[in-house]
């Protein structure tokens, strides 16, 4: 493989054959450059017609010693990131023009001469001959390293054995940054320098140093759509073509093992569930809860506890697919989660998927940071796996409590059935809902809205009146007449027409606060059971 890191460059063309007697005006830089193809051409206007990197052959023609046209047709093959120009002296250019010379030393472009005819055919085919094997053997290569990729991933022995093979194809120097254990160099590097290179890269300085342009090239490691970590090449000359694609499989075949060790591990844990299981169900003392997650991650703190419940997913029919999916969403979970600073220990329990979040942060901000994960979370999915509604309990100190975050999540969940999804699907945030879904439970709350609210429906069913709607926003906004006729769009006179009407149903005592507060509760219990009041 070391044959395919050598990329062609003018020093190496000037060494074959057909250049034996040419003249180079170059300078060391310009002799570096790297040649990935090779052109006539005799036009002078070719800024358009140029990818860069090519060789280009020409006999003058277009110019023929004038000093105009020819600066302007050898300015537009620098500014295109040609490799260099051949001039065969002679028919049409009879002498090296010296403001060519000067232009192109300042660029630091190489000038090559024939002082004797040449046929460029023959350096055409003599180069694009080496060029295609070189694009053949580049692509063998290539093959190869992946054959021992694949190797490497099915002997099961870590992640080390690919960093090196990275390395031994490459020969230049590996990083890798996981972000959740130490950085991996190969070859070594000492700690401090290492420490160093890890910081100039979290923090973007490498990106603008002068001296590694080209020489640096980095591949996020990601799998389900998630970033799990950073591969790097860095070189002291330009990285070459194959450098970069080798990266490239190396980089896969990475994300492939980090997917494969995580998903063990997860499984693991998908294993263990049955204790986690028991926890939710009671059946484990406060010296067994801190016994146990002393074992799973010892600096860990068992402080306030809340829990997550998605509903039952479409589908999920504990299947080995549906089980295999749920662990990579779990492994999903586990990182944004971590990322905001909780534990998760996740489960199934009475056929719904459960997340018991450990709050690892002194500050109060759990309940942002939950949101802001979850949504994240559903984001990520590809399935309807967790496409569904979700409940968020009451947050605890004591393990003991659990079951009381668990079943205020299911409350939740049950109010969300009722009148659809929340903005802030947390159990804190339910307010009036807690009362409602209680009178509900207990088959109060139809005859207790009926019992208020009765009389103003059956009037809007028989004349259309826009009572209850107007009892709505009167009550809403405080009694304020001006504001309720603007948000009614009607006048002043109709307001009050319709505030009579609801008086004379309801008494003249319905702005009381006792009487007010029940109304309000009645209103809020028909939207609750009948939809928004419109």
């Amino acid at each position: 493989m070391v044959q395919t890191l050598l990329q062609l460059t003018v020093h190496d063309i000037l060494q074959r054959p057909l250049f034996h007697k040419a003249e180079a005006i170059a300078t060391e830089e310009a002799l570096s450059r790297k040649v990935r193809w090779v052109h006539i051409m005799e036009v002078t206007q070719v800024g358009h017609l140029l990818n860069g990197n090519e060789l280009i052959l020409s006999t003058g023609i277009g110019w023929q010693d004038n000093e105009e046209t020819s600066l302007s047709f050898l300015q537009q093959l620098i500014d295109s990131g040609a490799s260099g120009l051949c001039i065969e002296l002679g028919t049409y250019t009879k002498q090296p023009l010296e403001s060519m010379k000067a232009l192109a030393l300042q660029a630091n472009f190489p000038l090559i001469f024939f002082h004797e005819e040449v046929r460029y055919i023959d350096i055409t085919q003599d180069l694009h001959t080496h060029f295609i094997h070189q694009h053949h053997k580049m692509v063998s290569d290539l093959e190869s390293l992946s054959t021992k990729l694949n190797q490497l991933l099915l002997s099961g022995k870590g992640l080390l054995p690919l960093l090196k093979l990275l390395h031994e194809t490459t020969h230049v120097q590996v990083a890798f940054f996981p972000f959740d254990t130490d950085a991996v160099f190969v070859p070594s590097l000492p700690k401090e320098e290492g420490a160093a290179f890890f910081e100039k890269w979290i923090y973007g300085e490498l990106f603008h140093l002068s001296d590694v342009k080209n020489k640096l090239a980095h591949r996020p490691i990601l799998a389900l759509e998630h970033l799990f970590a950073d591969l790097l090449l860095f070189a002291e000359q330009e990285l070459s073509e194959f450098q970069i694609l080798a990266l490239d499989r190396c980089a896969t075949a990475i994300a492939q093992e980090m997917m494969r060790t995580t998903y063990i591990e997860e499984k693991t844990r998908f294993k263990q569930e049955l204790w986690v299981t028991d926890w939710l169900g009671g059946k484990h003392s406060l010296q067994d809860i801190r016994e146990y997650v002393m074992t799973i991650k010892p600096p860990m703190k068992l402080g306030p506890i809340i829990i997550c419940v998605f509903d039952k997913a479409a589908g999920s029919n504990g299947s080995r697919e549906q089980e295999t999916l749920l662990i990579q969403k779990q492994m999903i979970a586990r990182s944004l989660f971590e990322r905001e600073g909780f534990y998760l220990l996740p489960t199934v329990y009475e056929q719904r998927i459960v997340f018991i979040l450990l709050d690892q942060m002194p500050s109060g901000t759990s309940h942002e940071r939950i949101l802001r994960t979850i949504q994240r979370f559903q984001k990520a999915q590809e399935t309807q796996l967790f496409q569904t509604l979700i409940g968020i309990g009451r947050t605890i100190s004591d393990p003991l409590q659990i079951q009381v975050s668990y079943e205020t999540a299911l409350e939740t969940l049950e109010i969300q059935k009722d009148i659809g999804v929340l903005p802030k699907p947390f159990y804190h945030e339910l307010h009036v809902y807690k009362v409602i879904l209680l009178m509900k439970k207990t088959g109060q709350l139809t005859s207790y809205v009926a019992g208020y609210l009765s009389g103003i429906i059956a009037y809007d069913r028989e004349k259309n009146g826009q009572l209850l709607k107007t009892l709505h926003m009167y009550l809403a906004l405080s009694g304020s007449k001006q504001e309720t006729a603007k948000e009614l769009f009607i006048v002043r006179q109709t307001l009050y027409h319709r505030l009579d009407k609801i008086t004379a149903i309801l008494g003249d005592d319905f702005l009381q606060p006792q009487k007010r507060i029940a109304l309000e509760l009645a209103l809020h219990g028909y939207e609750y059971l009948y939809g928004t009041i419109s």
